[in-house]
């Protein structure tokens, strides 16, 4: 098996470095949904023949649900803002007969990794406070994380007919902003311990 894996950023990327024991592709293409899904679609147009792609980072752990170091993998992939932003509620984009807010994830990529799993939310607004953290988590009750790139390199796999999956590891809390709470070491040594679990590549 030969995977592609994607981040966000270098850190996270050298993360994955640590830990990944297989011959797998690493590579960042960047924040946020658009160049999540750009970057994907470009690397995935390259060539190379690859048997899967995961998304991997560093997330927000939504609504206590989660600890500080604790390991997603997503059962979906979910775009929270996708859709039409009602006076009393949030219609996504599955009721508008335009799409799909949501892009399951393929378990057998990531059978060894060990963590929780649900719903990981894509955003392409950090969630700034707690009132809006009390918000997405009453509107999202499967959902156990808070990112920006999965749903576009999802959707990037499942163009190019690719299964697909995201690891999330926890650095802090969604909603929260101070900093000095976060724990980007405990995101990043879980991070790699997911990778050191990932699927044999080809050799």
């Amino acid at each position: 098996m030969k995977l592609l894996i994607v981040t966000a950023v270098a850190a996270e990327a050298d993360a994955v470095r640590r830990g990944l024991s297989a011959d797998h592709d690493i590579a960042v293409v960047g924040v946020g949904p658009a160049s999540a899904a750009a970057g994907t679609a470009r690397l995935l147009a390259g060539g190379k023949r690859y048997d899967g792609v995961i998304n991997a980072g560093v997330a927000g752990g939504l609504d206590s649900r989660v600890a500080i170091g604790d390991t997603v993998i997503g059962t979906a992939a979910l775009s929270g803002e996708l859709g039409v932003a009602l006076p009393d509620r949030f219609q996504p984009l599955d009721e508008l007969g335009f799409g799909t807010n949501t892009i399951a994830c393929d378990p057998t990529l990531t059978t060894g990794v060990a963590g929780r799993h649900g719903v990981i939310l894509t955003l392409a607004t950090i969630t700034g406070t707690p009132q809006l953290a009390t918000s997405l988590a009453g509107r999202y009750p499967d959902a156990l994380a808070e990112a920006m790139e999965g749903f576009g390199v999802a959707t990037a796999a499942r163009d190019a007919g690719l299964p697909f999956a995201e690891i999330r590891t926890v650095s802090n809390a969604v909603g929260d902003r101070d900093v000095s709470g976060w724990d980007w070491t405990a995101g990043f040594t879980a991070l790699a311990a997911a990778a050191a679990a990932l699927p044999k590549g080809n050799t």
